[in-house]
């Protein structure tokens, strides 16, 4: 390949990462932490790139009449991706992918349960409370959690949050089932993002091997999805 057309291709990568990295949509992919390397890598690849075309140039004007041979039709189909995630970026993980992601529990220790009422939690801490220690430090407290709606085959759903160590290639999902739905919140469609108002109650019917730990519903809002999807 080409040096132009290399310069080209790291270019137009090195555009994407800055695109995503200056604002919040490279959260859809990776840590919230990784944001200072990833401007990083965008400036390298954009330096680079630059470099390899002004390189390609100057040996043209060195040598006017050496020949030369067009790119392969098949080199251009690269601009593809690149054109493509430079006006659309794809979405971050949802239902679909928490419908088959598996579900991990860390066992961890857990600061305390911030004051307040509700107290806003994470809804894996929520899940790793639930599974690890049976709710001891849920029960009497009314929390408020934020995921998206995931739909069961009985016409119930989920509300789940995907979590990532370090990208969305590795994600896991925390799910909770919600009890005493309002009859206005029974059919929420996929991917509804919400805050959810509830306290811990056990499942007497839960198999030791079940990690998805019941939640009684005060209240649900709709809300939107926040700028960091994981948690």
């Amino acid at each position: 390949m080409k040096k132009d057309i290399q310069g080209l291709i790291l270019t137009g990568l090195g555009l994407i990462i800055l695109r995503l990295a200056a604002g919040t949509g490279y959260m859809n992919y990776v840590k919230a932490s990784m944001r200072i390397l990833l401007l990083a890598a965008g400036v390298v690849l954009v330096v680079l790139g630059v470099w390899l075309i002004i390189d390609a140039v100057r040996a043209r004007r060195r040598n006017p009449d050496q020949e030369t041979h067009g790119a392969p039709k098949a080199a251009w189909l690269l601009f593809a991706p690149i054109l493509a995630l430079l006006l659309i970026a794809p979405p971050p993980l949802g239902a679909y992918s928490a419908a088959r992601a598996s579900v991990v529990v860390l066992d961890q220790s857990l600061a305390p349960i911030p004051p307040g009422d509700p107290a806003p939690m994470l809804l894996a801490d929520y899940v790793t409370r639930a599974v690890t220690d049976h709710g001891k430090d849920l029960t009497g407290r009314t929390v408020e959690l934020t995921g998206f709606v995931l739909p069961q085959p009985d016409g119930t759903w989920l509300l789940a949050r995907m979590q990532i160590i370090c990208c969305a290639a590795d994600a896991y999902a925390s799910k909770i089932r919600p009890i005493n739905v309002p009859p206005d919140a029974q059919n929420l469609p996929a991917n509804t993002w919400i805050t959810l108002t509830g306290t811990y109650t056990p499942d007497p019917n839960a198999k030791p091997d079940v990690e998805i730990p019941l939640i009684n519903v005060t209240h649900i809002q709709r809300t939107s999805q926040p700028d960091n999807p994981y948690e």
